[in-house]
């Protein structure tokens, strides 16, 4: 039987956990605010962690713990203490970058599968098998790997590997940057990354103090160290020949509107793959990408060097065309219940983004509230229910519209 490679998505919350499920992640990763290089997510507690577990192993899914800053002496017996947690809750692996955390759940929790982060900076076959040998489950490669690179280390080790397919790129090697410490004495390595490589950044003369002037030929000044967002999906197939076991979407701090749209895209795409026949790219995929919020996409370092116009010298920051306007609660026989994330007007354009299916749009013509007032205009935080739309839309399918332009 031909094997495909496990979808792994973000689970930065409880609600984006449920809406990756829901368009189709075989798999989570997340974790607790103080171990995690995502501290900025809202993340889980302990007791969040265990019905994190529960759901996601209900669903026949599998959860991956984020373990993996850089501790120093002062966090190891907070570390130490938290194994003892994860011994009990079991995920399906816990993703380490430090030696010293892979002793301490290879010792205390020895059930637990051990994944090495790509912090850890696996650029080549023998680092790749000295985890192998000390007894790692799945290597998650650095991203500055070529393709034939990545087949080099699938041909010297039988282990599994993890290589990250979608999101954000550090400027810094493999994840690990002092800039932030620097900058704003906030540690990128402990999960506290201001993302100082995003900044706009000026030249300034030391005689000519507040005289700002462009690094770069631009009048926002220059983000000389911003890459592009990560996007493989027009070559999941050559990555899945190299050997890869798991495609990994970035986004722990994204919202649910993009951990769903990407991980719907994703699905379909690595479903293909089952096919005998090539694989083929669907014009809608690349449309559905280019609707989130991104500074534009590159293959990264899989190919070669980075192409300097990958870098995002002079385009705007960031891109969105959809909005997320609510989440659907549930189907009543096609009374369609909604929490709202955002104004919804009569007359609105709407989306409902369903799992294998094509989206499905509506005009807004009737509209009402939970004491089954008819009402016109909803807002954030509110429950409406919008009548006689389709059968098929589940719970939990998101709800978009068109990007507007905001008036004061």
């Amino acid at each position: 039987m031909k094997k495909i490679p496990e979808l792994l998505a973000p689970a930065g919350d409880f609600e984006k956990l449920v809406t990756v499920i829901h368009y189709g992640a075989d798999a989570v990763y997340l974790g607790p605010s103080r171990f995690s290089l995502r501290q900025k997510a809202e993340n889980f507690d302990v007791n969040e962690l265990k019905k994190a577990v529960e759901y996601v192993h209900n669903k026949n899914k599998k959860v991956y713990v984020t373990v993996n800053i850089f501790p120093h002496n002062k966090d190891i017996g907070e570390i130490r203490e938290y194994v003892e947690v994860l011994k009990d809750i079991s995920p399906d692996g816990v993703i380490v970058s430090d030696i010293g955390c892979f002793n301490l759940f290879k010792k205390n929790a020895p059930h637990i599968p051990i994944h090495i982060s790509t912090q850890a900076n696996i650029t080549n076959s023998l680092s790749a098998q000295f985890w192998q040998d000390i007894g790692a489950k799945r290597l998650i490669l650095s991203r500055e790997l070529t393709i034939d690179e990545i087949k080099e280390i699938r041909d010297a080790v039988s282990i599994e590997l993890e290589v990250f397919v979608h999101g954000s790129i550090c400027i810094s090697y493999s994840g690990r940057c002092y800039i932030s410490s620097f900058l704003a004495y906030r540690s990128a390595n402990k999960g506290l990354c201001t993302n100082s490589c995003r900044w706009n950044y000026t030249l300034m003369e030391e005689k000519r103090p507040g005289e700002y002037m462009p690094v770069f030929e631009n009048d926002r000044g220059t983000y000389l160290m911003s890459s592009k967002d990560l996007c493989m999906i027009e070559h999941l197939d050559k990555l899945a020949k190299a050997g890869i076991d798991s495609f990994k979407i970035e986004g722990r701090i994204k919202g649910i509107n993009y951990a769903g749209g990407v991980v719907k895209v994703y699905r379909e795409a690595i479903d293909t793959l089952k096919n005998d026949s090539r694989y083929r790219v669907k014009s809608q995929w690349i449309k559905e990408l280019q609707q989130f919020s991104n500074r534009g996409y590159t293959t990264g370092m899989f190919f070669g060097k980075q192409p300097l116009n990958d870098y995002n010298f002079d385009t705007e920051p960031y891109q969105s065309t959809k909005e997320l306007v609510g989440v659907v609660r549930k189907n009543n026989d096609g009374d369609i219940i909604i929490a709202l994330r955002n104004r919804i007007d009569m007359g609105d354009e709407i989306e409902f983004l369903t799992p294998n299916l094509e989206e499905k749009r509506f005009i807004v013509k009737d509209m009402f509230d939970m004491e089954d007032n008819h009402i016109t205009t909803a807002r954030n935080g509110d429950l409406v229910c919008i009548r006689n739309l389709e059968k098929t839309i589940r719970e939990n399918d998101l709800v978009r519209k068109d990007r507007r332009e905001r008036t004061c």
